[in-house]
C-alpha cells in the first residue's frame, strides 16, 4: 500500500530534518521540495494505478491546507521559512491517511486536522523541553537573566494566581472550575514569560564568523564601521524597511487622484508591506559585511521546532487524536 512507502519516506525526511534543525537551525531548501514533489508524484502514480484520482486530490487539499497553515504561522514569525515549506510538505504526502496494520490510532477527527493539532501541541512541549536544556547548559547566565527579569508586578501576578488557585480548592460551587483556570493563567503567563526571556538572553545569542552566515540569520545588534551603519539589528532593520515601504506606497497613491476604496487599499497595502519585511540577512547583507571586512557578527538563535513535526507525527500514527487520548484517562 501507499501508506507504507508515504510513512517510511516522511519519518526519514523528519528525523534528517530535525537533526539539521538542531545542529544548524536550517531545514535544507532540497528536502522541503523533494518531500512535496514525492508526495504528489506517488499519489500521482498511484492514482494512475488504482484508477482513483481522489489519492492526488487529497494530496493537492493536504497542500493547500498546510500552505495557509504555513504562511500563518511563518507571518506570525513562530515559524521560519524552513519549518513553513516542511509542513507544506506534510500537506502533499498526508492530505489523507487510511491506516496500516499493526497500529490502531483514533481518528474522531478528519486526519489533517489531528496531524496539524498533534504537531502544534508537540512543538510547544519541545520547545518547553529545549528551553529547559539551554537554561540548565547556561545556568549562570540564566539565573542572572531571571533576577533581572523578574519584575514586581510579575511577582504580584504570580502571588495573586496562587491565591486564586487555593481559594478554588477551598469553595464549592459551579466556578469553581473556572476561577482555578484563572489562577493558574494569573501564575503561568508572567512565569512563562521570565522564564523564555532569561532563556533567550542566556542562551541564543552567540558570535558567528562572517563566511558561516547564511541568508536569514538574524543580527542582534546594529553593525558600523564608525559612525556608519553597513547592517541593521532585527528590530531596526525592520523599522527601516517598514518606513520606507510607507513612503514608496504613499508616494505611488498621491500620484493617483481618482481611485475607488483609495483610503482602505493604502492601509491594506501599507499592512501587508509591514507583514513582508524579512526579518533576516539577505545575500546583498552578507555581501555587504564581507566587503566592509568584518570578520565576526553576534547573531540570534531561534528554538529548533522541527523535532516537534516528527514527535507530533508519530503520536498521530500510533495513537491518533489528542482529544481522544485525554478522554480514555481522563
Amino acid at each position: 500500500m501507499i501508506w507504507y512507502f508515504l510513512i517510511i519516506v516522511a519519518l526519514i525526511y523528519l528525523i534528517f530534518a530535525s537533526i539539521t534543525d538542531i545542529k544548524t537551525r536550517e531545514v535544507p531548501n532540497w528536502l522541503n521540495y523533494s518531500l512535496i514533489a514525492i508526495g504528489l508524484g506517488s499519489r500521482a502514480i498511484y492514482s494512475i494505478i488504482t484508477q482513483d484520482k481522489s489519492y492526488l486530490i487529497y494530496g493537492l487539499i493536504g497542500l493547500g491546507i498546510f500552505f495557509i497553515i504555513a504562511n500563518i504561522m511563518y507571518y506570525a514569525k513562530q515559524w521560519g521559512g524552513g519549518d513553513a515549506k516542511l509542513l507544506i510538505g506534510m500537506g502533499a504526502m498526508f492530505g489523507n491517511y487510511e491506516g496500516i496494520k499493526y497500529l490502531n490510532p483514533v481518528f474522531d477527527l478528519p486526519f489533517i486536522l489531528i496531524l496539524i493539532i498533534n504537531i502544534l501541541v508537540a512543538g510547544a512541549i519541545w520547545g518547553i523541553v529545549y528551553s529547559t536544556y539551554l537554561a540548565i547548559m547556561n545556568n549562570k547566565e540564566f539565573v542572572k537573566n531571571i533576577k533581572e527579569n523578574t519584575h514586581k508586578n510579575f511577582i504580584y501576578l504570580i502571588i495573586i494566581g496562587i491565591i486564586i488557585i487555593i481559594l478554588s480548592l477551598i469553595i464549592n460551587n459551579e466556578f469553581r472550575f473556572l476561577i482555578f483556570i484563572l489562577g493558574i493563567t494569573l501564575s503561568l503567563l508572567p512565569s512563562t514569560y521570565i522564564f523564555f526571556k532569561s532563556v533567550e538572553k542566556s542562551s541564543m545569542y552567540k558570535k558567528v564568523n562572517i563566511e558561516r552566515l547564511t541568508e536569514g540569520d538574524w543580527i542582534a545588534e546594529d553593525i558600523k564601521k564608525g559612525n556608519k551603519i553597513i547592517c541593521s539589528s532585527i528590530k531596526n532593520k525592520n523599522q527601516y524597511e517598514i518606513n520606507d515601504n510607507k513612503k514608496k506606497i504613499n508616494k505611488f497613491f498621491n500620484k493617483i487622484k481618482y481611485l475607488p476604496f483609495k483610503k482602505y487599499l493604502l492601509k491594506f497595502l501599507i499592512t501587508r508591506a509591514e507583514k513582508s519585511i524579512n526579518y533576516g540577512l539577505t545575500k546583498d547583507d552578507i555581501k555587504r559585511l564581507k566587503d566592509n571586512k568584518i570578520k565576526v557578527v553576534i547573531i540570534k538563535d531561534g528554538l529548533p521546532f522541527v523535532p516537534g513535526f516528527l514527535i507530533g507525527f508519530i503520536f498521530t500514527l500510533v495513537y491518533g487524536s489528542l482529544f481522544a487520548v485525554f478522554r480514555v484517562f481522563f
